[in-house]
């Protein structure tokens, strides 16, 4: 049975029915997302889903703004644990609403704080003085894209779902729109390409198309044996010396990441 958060130990489990006006956002919320967040899905990883955990997660994401995509991946979490204890119904109606909040993610990425990285003050101020605009542009686009892996991780689950469900017609075009967008966002070489690619191979034999399914399923093996650690554990090693906005999206990006489809 997985651990109970560490932080959680200080604290009551968060009411599911909190509301913004019930807890305002503040760091320590934002530190207790986490905390959470990450002990679901390490549950999660290890077949042992805690659907308490996600429900509190979410309940604390509700402190956050309408638009934030820590929401969007509690979202995709309580519907992969609903997926996990078998209420489909419920799972394939979270999942479509953890899809909509993903994509509103380009309005908080439109609004974050963006930090310049300097070697020197001189250099900062210049940056500052000619070029600002321009890069804070150019970090948004690479945020948006960013975000692009947390939507293609509910898109890929989505798919496994479905495809789980006999609805395999459905579930193959999600699976390739995943797999693209979550090459593109994190990297080609990113673990969860890998558990797409292993979930698309497993529909494509089912269906009899053998010899297509021999490209998704050595690309799998590819990045199993060279993997480009852009996932939960590489959010753990990142060394984090305050809670900021790419923080707050990264998290909410590597926290919820693709499943491999259940053996049955």
């Amino acid at each position: 049975m997985c651990a109970t958060p560490t932080l959680a130990l200080k604290y009551p489990q968060a009411d599911p029915q909190m509301t913004e006006a019930a807890m305002p956002p503040c760091l320590l919320i934002d530190y207790l997302w986490e905390e959470f967040a990450e002990e679901a899905g390490t549950c999660l990883a290890s077949g042992s889903p805690d659907s308490s955990l996600w429900r509190t997660a979410a309940a604390l994401s509700e402190g956050f703004g309408e638009t934030d995509p820590r929401r969007a991946a509690s979202l995709h979490c309580r519907a992969v644990t609903a997926r996990e204890e078998g209420d489909m119904a419920s799972a394939e109606t979270i999942f479509h609403a953890a899809i909509s909040a993903w994509e509103r993610a380009p309005e908080w990425i439109e609004d974050m704080a963006i930090e310049f990285i300097a070697r020197s003050a001189s250099m900062h101020i210049r940056l500052e003085m000619k070029r600002s605009e321009e890069l804070r542009n150019l970090k948004r686009s690479v945020n948006r894209t960013l975000a692009e892996g947390g939507l293609a991780a509910v898109l890929g689950n989505l798919a496994e779902m479905l495809h789980a469900g006999g609805r395999a017609e459905e579930a193959e075009p999600l699976y390739m729109q995943a797999r693209e967008m979550r090459a593109k966002s994190l990297s080609h070489r990113e673990a969860g390409v890998a558990v797409i690619c292993d979930n698309l191979a497993d529909l494509l034999e089912a269906d009899g198309r053998i010899e297509e399914a021999k490209e998704p399923r050595i690309r799998a093996r590819e990045i199993d044996a060279e993997p480009h650690y852009a996932n939960a554990q590489g959010f753990r090693a990142q060394p984090w010396h305050k809670m900021t906005d790419i923080r707050k999206l990264t998290a909410a990006v590597y926290l919820a990441p693709p499943c491999r489809r259940a053996q049955t």
